[in-house]
């Protein structure tokens, strides 16, 4: 009984520390911090650019411009609407003006941005506050 008992602790022990772990890495990747894989939910609006898309009211505050979007994401449906978006936060604007493609001028716009690299989204809701 007492060896059935020390193995049950064990285990547990075992799960609470992976569970912990896990937890603590989910964390680290929503807070964005150096360009790693992150979801911010907040308010899908076009950008002043064709096919330029901006997630407002984001937790936190501020927006993020959304980049890179993979050919099965349609962004275009989910405007005006709250959605949930997984990705990787560009930190360098240099990245970010790669990936959108631009030069000259337009790269240094990207200075005062934050971006979001989509990987999917999730629509939370049909609204936006």
């Amino acid at each position: 009984m007492k060896k059935l008992l020390g193995m049950t602790t064990a285990l547990a022990l075992v799960a609470f520390s992976l569970s912990t772990s896990a937890a603590e890495a989910q964390k680290k990747g929503k807070k964005g911090h150096g360009g790693g894989a992150m979801t911010i939910n907040g308010c899908l609006q076009k950008g002043t650019e064709p096919n330029s898309y901006v997630l407002t009211n984001v937790s936190g505050g501020g927006s993020y411009e959304l980049i890179g979007a993979p050919a099965t994401v349609n962004l275009a449906p989910h405007v005006g609407h709250r959605i949930e978006v997984t990705g990787k936060n560009i930190t360098k604007p240099n990245k970010a003006a790669k990936i959108e493609g631009e030069k000259g001028s337009e790269k240094k716009e990207e200075r005062g941005e934050r971006h979001l690299e989509v990987h999917s989204i999730k629509m939370v809701s049909p609204s936006c506050p």
